[in-house]
């Protein structure tokens, strides 16, 4: 297979929003599974980890296509391997007051209640179906969401002629937004809280990845790790 061009602006961007759109579309076609909109929000790890599915099938057409290596994206750097460490386990130091700290705030502003969001997004789903998403979900995240936002779009952008800054902000605020589908529930104040709680989590990634892109494996999966624990209240949260 020839070595083609990368994607340029136009492909970027549609690739950007290509995994909200893929929430909504498995989401609908959970809906009709189940035979409501309705209940189709309680199945959303399966639509997240089939967008994932499909995520991952791209970028490996999409890096082969350019000659480049996905599998390279995980691999880590020897040269620079006990920097690379210092400096994450720093940033993973921060990443318990970016990633608890907006949920709780944006939960009390928006609800008074921090634990709303949470019994909105999570209702028992099919055993069988949880212990799959167990595995399945956590898997297919560390390959598919940050690589695409991070490991293709953030170098494609950088290597455009927009502005580097803009490089950076646009992944992070698609892979932020991106969660207002997922689940999608036609709840404005839940819109607004899934579009921004995970903003600042996604600028830490997002600029030092920018900085030091050697540090992607150790957040991919780290990103994993903390889906497993998401997996895992599905699990135990799910009906016989």
């Amino acid at each position: 297979m020839g070595r083609s061009e990368p994607l340029k602006l136009p492909g970027l961007i549609a690739l950007s929003g290509s995994r909200l759109m893929l929430f909504l579309l498995f989401q609908g076609i959970i809906a009709l599974f189940v035979g409501s909109w309705s209940r189709s929000e309680g199945y959303w790890l399966l639509a997240a980890t089939m967008t994932n599915l499909v995520s991952i099938t791209l970028l490996w057409f999409l890096f082969r296509r350019e000659g480049l290596s996905y599998c390279g994206l995980f691999r880590f750097s020897r040269v620079t391997l006990r920097k690379d460490i210092l400096i994450f386990l720093g940033l993973v130091l921060l990443c318990g007051p970016v990633v608890f700290g907006p949920n709780y705030l944006l939960s009390v502003w928006l609800w008074g209640d921090p634990s709303i969001p949470y019994e909105m997004m999570f209702r028992p789903v099919e055993k069988w179906l949880a212990i799959i998403l167990l595995f399945a979900f956590p898997v297919t995240i560390v390959f598919a969401e940050l690589a695409t936002y991070f490991g293709y779009i953030m170098p494609g952008l950088a290597d455009s002629r927009i502005p580097k800054w803009l490089a950076v902000v646009l992944p992070v605020l698609f892979l932020s937004l991106q969660h207002m589908a997922l689940p999608l529930i036609p709840d404005l104040k839940f819109v607004l809280y899934r579009g921004l709680v995970f903003l600042p989590f996604a600028a830490l990634i997002g600029i030092a990845l920018y900085k030091r892109p050697a540090l992607f494996p150790y957040f991919a999966i780290l990103h994993g790790v903390m889906d497993l624990g998401t997996a895992v209240i599905f699990l135990v949260g799910g009906k016989g």
